[in-house]
């Protein structure tokens, strides 16, 4: 029996990405305008990044749409990988941001021009920024887990670097009330290097997915046990796990007992299959052959 995720939260992962995208469009004209008009370089590249939020939250959009499409004659393996490449580009979208707010950053770190303190105002907009985000964050990942999205989890993290990227942001206007000045631009370095950190990992994990990654080497030790503690199983001669999207996919060869039937056979693959899908979470499509035991000394 494969374990189905539940209906209500395949519908709060759709709701994620509409909330993340409204949001953000929401953060982005707040601290767009606020650091305009405050003359803060770190709230407007906070801007910058939670406008990165929302192209990314679209990307994201659209390959869970596609990744949920099933199969057909063209992807008989369904459309699982289209989110690994949301989950690219969202990674990508990142790093430039990233690299265009510290390239920015630094020249205004390195320019010798006197420059006035951001007005107090900007400390609001970063807190509002901050408490967001980190609800965001906690609702996109919450539902990524219980479906398994590698899209809504990219959005979810890129949310809670824009919650990172805040942080800086606020002690750098409050340090610049008092004085500090050069606090604004470097905030503003601190928001790069966070922003280009998360793009990073996240354009490295998806860049696995695509390559076929496997499952973690704790749930392959697992599934080997449960397969020779099936009844009927002598041992397990090859496993081969992959991800496809939200699912995982596996291949395996057993041995049986010689002189084992066709139905028995059959049988015990059957019993296998709705054990590995009971117990292996989103382990979704499992070919599993049969051999005799008397093979094994020619394996």
């Amino acid at each position: 029996m494969v374990v189905r995720v539940d209906e209500k939260c395949k519908k709060c992962a759709d709701h994620a990405i509409w909330i993340c995208m409204g949001s953000n469009i929401f953060l982005c004209a707040l601290k767009g305008v606020i650091g305009y008009f405050t003359g803060s370089l770190a709230l407007m590249a906070d801007s910058l990044h939670s406008g990165a939020d929302v192209l990314d939250a679209i990307v994201a959009m659209i390959a869970t749409r596609i990744g949920n499409k099933p199969p057909d004659e063209k992807h008989p393996y369904g459309h699982g990988k289209t989110e690994f490449m949301g989950g690219v580009f969202i990674g990508i979208v990142l790093l430039a941001g990233a690299s265009s707010i510290t390239i920015n950053a630094l020249i205004h770190l390195f320019r010798n021009v006197p420059q006035p303190p951001p007005h107090f105002i900007a400390i609001f907009a970063a807190l509002i920024s901050i408490a967001v985000n980190e609800m965001l964050f906690r609702r996109a990942s919450c539902a990524a887990k219980r479906v398994n999205s590698a899209a809504i989890e990219a959005e979810a993290w890129d949310n809670r670097a824009d919650c990172f990227s805040s942080m800086p942001v606020l002690f750098g206007v409050l340090g610049a009330q008092f004085g500090f000045t050069k606090l604004d631009p470097l905030a503003a370095l601190l928001v790069g290097i966070l922003v280009g950190k998360v793009g990073f990992e996240l354009l490295s994990k998806n860049l696995h997915g695509l390559m076929d990654m496997p499952l973690h080497s704790d749930e392959i030790k697992r599934i080997k046990k449960l397969v020779v503690a099936t009844a009927g199983v002598e041992d397990i001669v090859h496993l081969r796990t992959r991800g496809m999207g939200r699912h995982y996919m596996a291949d395996m060869q057993i041995l049986v007992k010689p002189r084992t039937s066709v139905k028995k056979s059959n049988v015990i693959v059957a019993e296998l299959k709705n054990t590995l899908q009971r117990e292996i979470k989103h382990l979704e499509d499992i070919t599993i052959v049969c051999r005799a035991d008397a093979e094994k000394q020619t394996l």
